[in-house]
């Protein structure tokens, strides 16, 4: 049986977050036999991941062998929750939140970025987002739709990151996105965003591969 508090290298966790940031999510999820996250997401300020995924992987860089998919549970009082305990942000775990019945709220008490707002503005009104939250630690607003039980959406301080129709994740860059702290492979470059975001200052969309921005 595996033994969760095993894990206890962070830097581990972080390797298993570098190597799905560098491969990209379905190739890491492949290579390793994950599937998707339904529930529990761990959240840093560079991304979303599935949080069994990297714990499995994580496990194996610091004992020499990744979990495989059916060897262990990702709930909250298993890999989920150790990576709670690790110190890491884990949606879906139950913790103190605070709630709003309006984006402006929220991102007054988040004290989010001003250059970023009207994006973020701009995103929330293609949803009918109706309830937002923080968590005590103020990594992400959570935004949820109308009639929803769970967050589809988390406005970041550089990035949005959402879900589509189809399940998967994707994100929008925001116009200010600083480069925080972490392994230098999960930076990100704050050259790269504004090359990849439309020039236009009142928009910073994400570019897609056209290099014509949809909004403007």
């Amino acid at each position: 049986m595996v033994s969760y508090t095993a894990l206890t290298d962070r830097s581990a966790v972080d390797a298993a977050i570098d190597e799905c940031d560098r491969v990209g999510r379905a190739a890491f999820l492949h290579k390793y036999g994950f599937r998707e996250a339904s529930t529990y997401f761990l959240i840093t300020e560079d991304g979303c991941y599935d949080s069994k995924a990297i714990f499995g992987v994580a496990y194996g860089i610091q004992h020499g062998t990744p979990l495989g998919s059916d060897e262990f549970s990702g709930g909250k009082d298993a890999a989920a929750g150790r990576l709670s305990e690790l110190g890491y942000t884990i949606e879906g775990m139950d913790s103190a939140r605070t709630y709003f019945d309006s984006l402006d709220a929220a991102l007054d008490d988040f004290r989010h970025p001003v250059e970023n707002r009207t994006r973020v503005r701009a995103f929330a009104m293609e949803r009918d987002f109706e309830r937002f939250y923080t968590t005590p630690s103020r990594t992400y607003i959570a935004m949820i739709e109308r009639g929803a039980e769970r967050p589809s959406a988390w406005a970041h301080v550089g990035f949005i990151s959402y879900r589509k129709d189809d399940g998967t994740l994707d994100e929008v860059t925001l116009p200010y996105n600083r480069v925080r702290g972490g392994g230098a492979s999960r930076q990100r470059s704050r050259t790269d965003a504004e090359r990849a975001t439309c020039p236009n200052p009142d928009c910073g969309m994400q570019l897609p591969a056209s290099g014509t921005c949809d909004y403007c």
